[in-house]
């Protein structure tokens, strides 16, 4: 893929009157072809694409060193570097013909003059161009070859059509634009403002929302095609002529409604002075709709409306509630998912050529599986990656592995999956973030206990604890993209087929795998848990103080969001660019299946990690002085520049997706997560912000008193010389992982282990 510049620099010569390139072929008449003239074809491999008129161009790292020329100005090195070159290579006869060529045939050879580099260049001995030119001719390979032509790929798309939408809610040339409507009220011609919605091509109407979110639908007086010229002020009629509008804004490919009236507050919102205009609420047709609902699988839909492509998402969860009880049960979980993907290898790369994906992992819940792109072929592959993931239940043999997966690759498999985790948290950046979601969810297992677990596994051990991963089961699963209830109703049948196929589906909801999370205890004193670097060579300390807020709830996570938003350009500029604590530095906030925090990390080496954490504590004293002395204007340019970050539409279709498999896997179904957080912004004040900091992270009360928080302070020590490695724990680097586990487990004690939020989805 070139870069912005060269595409500039490439459409701008194509520009250029002399270049044949028509207007509409300046992006892709270099690379397609357009017209298809098979005899050309035929003339150009018959006569040209010859053994005769071929060049051999052969390159070596030993043949035509200075060596190789004795007698000759062969340089400083000749004598030093022996000739690498055999005895029986082909040489120069005097006419040319490549014949037992050697440098001792005495024709010199020629120099390439910007680099001064030696070649030959002499013509094909004719014999060799006679065998080359029987062997050129069309034959099928002996059965002795081990030449063969490729199987032919089941997976090479061979249809790109956009799937037509329901008639109650498809395209318009219209749809989405902004208007200013002529309403009657009263006596009076008023111009209002709104946005179309929805429309139905049955009717010829469109839904029009209004700033007070007041939803109508009108009837077009014309019927507009899609190839209808719609420009910024076009006006036109509605309901018989009775309601005259004139568009103001078009939407852009892949976005929604833009918003945009033509008046002064279109400004104002790209100035930061007013807060920015909330788009209406999504119809309930264009959200992801629950279709199949059962004790084996719960199958959501949406059929894409903004990007167009013919690409498509289908994801997957296999929920086991048995897959993480115990780090062994999650160790196997890890292999078997490395197992299953190794076992279609050779099938994923036929897909990927296809430009089709998939990948398989495992989760805190079971298993998960995404596959991804053109959607012609996607269900065909996501049957086989099902099928074969689901060919690990029921066997009969324990001691023996499903027939998919060939001699040799478990023990491999194996050892790859024990590299991963020997290598795990080496950077402390990352370590510190393990140990502290380590410390607050008990199941989370430390890559060191689950290298623990594996270590003397076999394949009828391996077995026996996958098939109790496996024995419940039941699916979760999102379709959307370019496809329609057919693709949704062959879908269920994929699922429901695989699992009922290899064992039994669905189980009770009290065996549902609920998560819980350990409330950090709330004291006027701080939490620490000091921990070595998993790298005896890792010259980084890395600090995370991490504050516990409370159960999830919109009007709280707003807050949280807003604080962050405006305490991270502090933060960076004063520990980062003034104090130079640490090469990074950030905060931001913390969603841990369903609980609500915060959490500020720095990664330093030059400073101690006390320093580090004093700092922060600092930090958070200076800025409450800094909240309270906030001006209107400052606090509403953060209110209005979050919300713009919530209202940003996706740019792709597995941004969306992503967004909403995010709302099934947490179980909220908040599918406008983003724009209802907008509209609790717009009545968020500062004094509301400003009494959540002084109850959630102020050091101290407004009396003086040291104020009760849910805070953890994790460090990481490195072993760079200087401070930075001060306080960190003497431990052989073998028992490091055994030491951290067990300050976890200590902090669970201290925490109180049944001392958790309650369970959760």
């Amino acid at each position: 893929e070139s870069s912005p510049e060269e595409l500039v620099e490439s459409i701008a010569e194509d520009l250029n009157p002399a270049c044949p390139l028509p207007p509409d072929r300046l992006l892709d008449g270099h690379s397609l072809l357009f017209e298809f003239n098979g005899k050309a074809i035929q003339n150009l491999v018959d006569n040209f694409l010859t053994p005769k008129n071929s060049r051999v161009d052969l390159v070596s790292s030993s043949f035509g060193r200075a060596s190789d020329f004795v007698g000759e100005d062969a340089g400083e090195d000749a004598e030093h570097c022996p000739s690498l070159l055999p005895n029986n290579v082909p040489h120069i006869d005097n006419g040319g013909s490549a014949l037992n060529f050697s440098v001792a045939s005495g024709v010199k050879p020629q120099t390439e003059p910007m680099f001064g580099t030696t070649f030959w260049c002499h013509a094909i001995d004719s014999s060799l161009l006679e065998e080359w030119t029987k062997l050129s001719s069309p034959s099928i390979p002996p059965s002795s070859s081990n030449l063969n032509l490729p199987p032919v790929n089941p997976y090479i798309p061979t249809e790109f059509d956009i799937k037509p939408l329901p008639p109650d809610d498809t395209h318009h040339p219209l749809l989405h634009c902004s208007f200013k409507m002529c309403i009657v009220i009263g006596k009076k011609k008023t111009w209002l403002p709104a946005t179309s919605t929805k429309y139905n091509s049955t009717t010829n109407s469109m839904l029009f929302s209004y700033e007070d979110e007041d939803e109508k639908w009108h009837i077009f007086d014309i019927v507009y095609s899609k190839s209808e010229e719609v420009c910024i002020d076009y006006e036109g009629t509605v309901d018989s002529k009775k309601i005259k509008f004139r568009i103001t804004a078009l939407p852009t490919e892949g976005h929604g409604p833009v918003l945009r009236y033509g008046d002064e507050s279109d400004y104002d919102v790209e100035d930061g002075i007013t807060f920015p205009p909330i788009p209406p609420a999504q119809p309930s047709s264009r959200l992801p709709a629950l279709i199949v609902d059962n004790k084996t699988l719960k199958l959501w839909y949406l059929q894409d409306r903004k990007f167009h492509r013919p690409i498509a998402e289908l994801r997957l969860r296999l929920i086991c509630p048995n897959s993480n009880k115990s780090p062994l049960h999650k160790a196997v979980s890890d292999l078997f998912v490395v197992l299953a993907g190794d076992a279609i290898l050779e099938t994923t790369y036929m897909a990927t050529v296809c430009e089709l994906y998939s990948s398989i992992s495992s989760n805190d819940a079971g298993f998960s599986i995404r596959v991804h792109g053109f959607d012609d072929k996607l269900l065909d592959l996501a049957e086989e990656t099902l099928n074969a993931c689901l060919s690990f239940r029921g066997l009969s043999d324990e001691t023996l592995l499903p027939n998919i997966i060939k001699p040799g690759r478990f023990e491999a498999c194996l050892e790859a999956l024990l590299r991963r985790y020997r290598n795990s948290g080496m950077k402390s950046s990352k370590q510190v973030t393990d140990i502290r979601l380590q410390c607050v969810r008990p199941t989370t297992w430390s890559a060191h206990s689950k290298l623990t677990a594996l270590e003397n596994i076999t394949v009828q051990s391996f077995n026996k604890i996958l098939s109790e991963n496996l024995d419940l089961v039941c699916v979760e699963a999102l379709l959307h993209g370019n496809c329609d209830k057919a693709d949704a109703t062959r879908t269920e049948t994929i699922i429901t087929t695989a699992i009922n196929k290899s064992g039994t589906g669905g189980f009770a909801k009290k065996k549902w795998p609920y998560q819980q999370v350990i409330k950090v205890p709330l004291k006027d004193s701080n939490h620490f848990l000091v921990a070595p670097s998993n790298d005896p060579n890792e010259p980084n300390t890395a600090v995370e103080v991490y504050f516990q807020i409370s159960l999830d709830d919109r009007r709280t996570r707003v807050i949280v969001d807003l604080l962050s938003h405006i305490m991270y350009e502090p933060l960076f500029d004063q520990l980062r660019t003034k104090e130079q604590f640490g090469y990074q530095v950030s905060c931001g906030p913390r969603w841990t299946f369903g609980i609500i925090g915060l959490s500020f990390k720095v990664v330093t080496a030059s400073k101690s990690p006390t320093e580090v954490s004093d700092r922060i504590e600092r930090f958070l004293t200076e800025f409450r002085k800094e909240l309270v002395e906030m001006k209107r204007e400052p606090f509403v340019e953060q209110l209005v520049g979050l919300a713009k970050n919530k209202l940003e539409m996706n740019d792709s279709l597995e941004d969306e997706c992503s967004d909403f498999w995010e709302q099934i896997v947490e179980h909220t179904f908040e599918w406008e997560s983003s724009r209802n957080e907008a509209v609790e912004l717009r009545n968020v004040t500062k004094a509301e912000v400003i009494e959540a900091f002084d109850k959630w992270f102020a050091p101290l009360s407004q009396t003086g008193v040291l104020n009760k928080r849910r805070r953890l302070v994790v460090q990481v020590i490195g072993t760079s010389d200087g401070p930075t490695s001060m306080g960190r724990p003497l431990v052989e680097p073998s028992n490091v992982g055994n030491t951290i586990d067990c300050s976890v487990k200590d902090f669970h004690k201290l925490a109180g282990n049944g001392a958790t939020w309650g369970k959760i989805l």
